[in-house]
């Protein structure tokens, strides 16, 4: 949700019909910015006349969350959450909010395990989802030039170990410490594969040498095709 900060309850309305639903069960900001509204529904750049993200600065995220709001007390939505908001983007909206958000969705996985953010989280009640819990793999390496912790030779190790894959083991890394992982795939065996990592359990020693891995490394950086980074 860029262009709908101002149009969330219309964006909400045209999304159902278009899944042909009654309501949905979560709905989520996804960014925290706005940009120009170009209609809902209708594609458009999100960029301006030089190529660089054409950022709306009369709208709030506050006045997004109170329209994100609007759409539970009118029965469109069950819960509500946001995606890609640090720590103090989610202690204000924590703050402003009549209904808190239920989820996080952030970037996180070995290279990028960002533990304030999800301790922050997991403190005040807010479920953190991971959104590129692998990484994102060859598809970010593709789109960002980023490196994927799929191809650490210490993580290979691990999963040696264990009989498993290296993402298996990245995956089951996330369920331990009480994320929810949303891996990705467009391949059959991989989805299955995904499913398996509810066999093993990694030790506490080998949870200590992953969390020894991070490099506050973002692989999921589309400030690149933007012109800006918003996390600056």
């Amino acid at each position: 949700m860029l262009k709908y900060h101002g149009h969330v309850v219309e964006a909400c309305k045209s999304s159902l019909k278009k899944l042909r639903l009654d309501y949905l069960d979560l709905l989520l900001v996804h960014f925290p910015i706005a940009t120009k509204h170009t209609g809902v529904g209708t594609p458009a750049s999100a960029l301006d006349e030089d190529g660089v993200l054409d950022v709306d600065t009369t709208i709030s995220l506050e006045t997004t969350w109170n329209a994100m709001e609007q759409t539970v007390s009118m029965g469109l939505v069950r819960s509500i959450g946001i995606s890609n908001y640090g720590i103090l983007l989610t202690r204000d909206c924590l703050a402003y909010s009549k209904i808190k958000p239920a989820v996080n969705q952030i970037e996180t996985h070995p290279y990028f395990q960002r533990e304030s953010l999800v301790k922050f989280c997991q403190k005040h009640g807010v479920v953190v989802i991971a959104h590129t819990p692998l990484g994102g793999s060859l598809a970010n390496a593709k789109l960002f030039g980023s490196v994927s912790c799929l191809d650490d030779l210490d993580l290979k190790g691990l999963a040696d170990k264990y009989k498993k894959s290296v993402a298996q083991v990245v995956l089951r890394w996330g369920i331990q410490r009480n994320t929810i992982i949303i891996p990705k795939s467009s391949k059959h065996e991989r989805l299955a594969e995904n499913y398996e990592v509810f066999d093993f359990e990694l030790t506490t020693e080998d949870m200590e040498f992953i969390k020894s891995k991070d490099r506050k490394y973002r692989t999921n950086n589309p400030g690149k095709f933007w012109g800006l980074d918003i996390n600056d």
